[in-house]
């Protein structure tokens, strides 16, 4: 099935700019004139241009993703956790993907090795005992452990998901 979405080649045939003007106008490089500018930026918003998070993602070796893995979503710690984790990650301009282990540490440890391909910038591991450190190490990403107890209060879980949070984001 072919994507609908319009790349910067279909805009450089459309427009009859380069390739590479096409992307640098639309980067706002000071570069290209305003008027090529404007007319490049016309045209993408006419086909409804997008850019690709893919390569945007490898231009800036930033993904703007974070995972998170918990044992269970319908587990009330681990929904509050993963909630305010979302919103705390989207004010911050990140998104947040979720995997559940539902206990299995073989899963945890798989979703972590397949994480490790560069779609991500971190990964918070919830669960409710303490894991070994030692098993996580050697990934090219930060990752961070929140542990949360039967008996956590929500500001206590808000509080812990925040600073795990901020902790993945300063690597």
């Amino acid at each position: 099935m072919k994507s609908t979405a319009v790349t910067i080649k279909e805009i450089s045939s459309l427009s009859g700019y380069s390739i590479s003007t096409v992307s640098k106008a639309l980067n706002n490089k000071l570069e290209i004139s305003k008027a090529t500018r404007e007319t490049i930026k016309t045209i993408a918003k006419q086909h409804n241009y997008v850019p690709n998070n893919y390569a945007v993602s490898l231009r800036m070796q930033k993904t703007g993703s974070i995972a998170v893995i918990l044992p269970e979503v319908t587990q009330a710690r681990y929904g509050h956790s993963l909630c305010h984790l979302q919103k705390s990650a989207e004010i911050l301009g990140y998104r947040i993907l979720f995997y559940q282990s539902f206990n299995c540490n073989t899963k945890e440890l798989n979703y972590i090795k397949s994480l490790s391909d560069g779609s991500i910038d971190g990964i918070i591991v919830i669960s409710s005992n303490n894991k070994s450190k030692s098993q996580f190490e050697n990934n090219s990403f930060p990752i961070e452990f929140l542990y949360l107890t039967a008996d956590s209060s929500l500001d206590e879980i808000k509080q812990q998901s925040y600073k795990s949070l901020t902790n993945v984001l300063k690597g």
